[in-house]
């Protein structure tokens, strides 16, 4: 058997143990607790995509993340014009106006009179999160201020409560599940292949004749669009989303995740966001002021013993 295939079925066996395990707890709230997680992990395999197969290190992903919310709570909160609109239409529109916004910043980026790459990028994401923040805060009525914005509506699907419990994980665990085979399915196609070429050595795929910014900007609109479906459904699941969601922290906190699982693994980002989010749940409730150190440290020793990711051997060749 080769060995992209025992990857692939290795990664699979392991996703599905992933989404089964919880199911066999039966408290309600911990199962909550996990839907939530694997939400999370939605987010981490968008900037897996966009850092770890493309190559652009961002520090402001979490601006699409939260917009997905924000833009979904507007939409169904506030009044004029077309709104409020009903719950998936609202995240559907919160969605797309999210990837519109994608293909602008990445246009302007990729294919602007000054194309930028490296850390030039990384700071105009950084600023872009920092912006939306600062506005999420003065938005006054429009986005709530410091307060943000409550959402009434409940997470339904044909008529059936999934906003709590064990529906809720089903729900989030669906969404996972299609979000990493279209991610995978990106990664395993041609474009895939040239996004990790341009990652590799962007001069030669150039030389190659692919137009590189449009490659890119695809990647981009891509992981920005499973970022915001993410955070719509994250945020109406809480019920509340603040200016906190599209903030730097939040940005900085999720490229852990995807540092700690394994770059450009996609399954990496899955693993690490789970288990550092319930660590990080656990310790914090046991150790109070001193669990923040506990996670640092284990960060500290995870990227020392593995600098690729605990699951950074799946993307790695044959040794010679």
């Amino acid at each position: 058997m080769a060995r992209s295939t025992r990857v692939r079925i290795a990664e699979l066996v392991l996703l599905a143990a992933l989404i089964v395990a919880p199911l066999v707890v039966h408290d309600a709230f911990t199962i909550d607790r996990f839907g939530r997680y694997l939400l999370y992990a939605v987010f981490a395999i968008s900037v897996d995509l966009i850092w770890g197969v493309g190559g652009v290190l961002t520090f402001g992903h979490a601006a699409f993340f939260g917009a997905g919310g924000y833009l979904a709570a507007i939409f169904m909160e506030r009044g004029g014009w077309f709104l409020p609109l009903p719950l998936w239409p609202a995240i559907a529109l919160a969605v797309a106006c999210v990837a519109m916004f994608a293909v602008l910043l990445s246009g302007l980026a990729f294919r602007g009179p000054f194309p930028m790459r490296g850390v030039e990028l990384a700071v105009i994401t950084l600023a872009v999160a920092y912006l939306l923040e600062q506005y999420a805060r003065a938005g006054g009525r429009l986005t709530g201020g410091q307060n943000g914005i409550l959402i009434g509506p409940r997470l339904t699907v044909f008529g059936i409560n999934v906003h709590r419990g064990r529906n809720f994980y089903l729900l989030a665990a669906a969404t996972l599940i299609v979000c990493y085979v279209v991610a995978r399915w990106f990664v395993s196609s041609r474009a895939g292949l040239v996004v990790r070429g341009i990652r590799d050595n962007e001069p030669r795929v150039d030389l190659l004749g692919y137009h590189v910014p449009n490659m890119k900007i695809a990647v981009f609109v891509l992981s920005a669009t499973l970022a915001a479906l993410a955070g719509a459904l994250f945020y109406v699941h809480e019920g509340i989303i603040t200016p906190g969601a599209v903030g730097v922290a939040a940005s900085t906190q999720v490229l852990l995740w995807v540092a700690l699982g394994g770059r450009a693994t996609l399954i990496g980002p899955i693993v690490g966001t789970i288990v550092l989010q319930h660590l990080t749940a656990t310790l914090s409730g046991r150790l109070l002021d001193t669990w923040i150190l506990v996670i640092g440290a284990l960060l500290i020793v995870v990227v020392m013993l593995f600098p690729a990711g605990v699951l950074g051997w799946l993307d790695r060749g044959p040794s010679r």
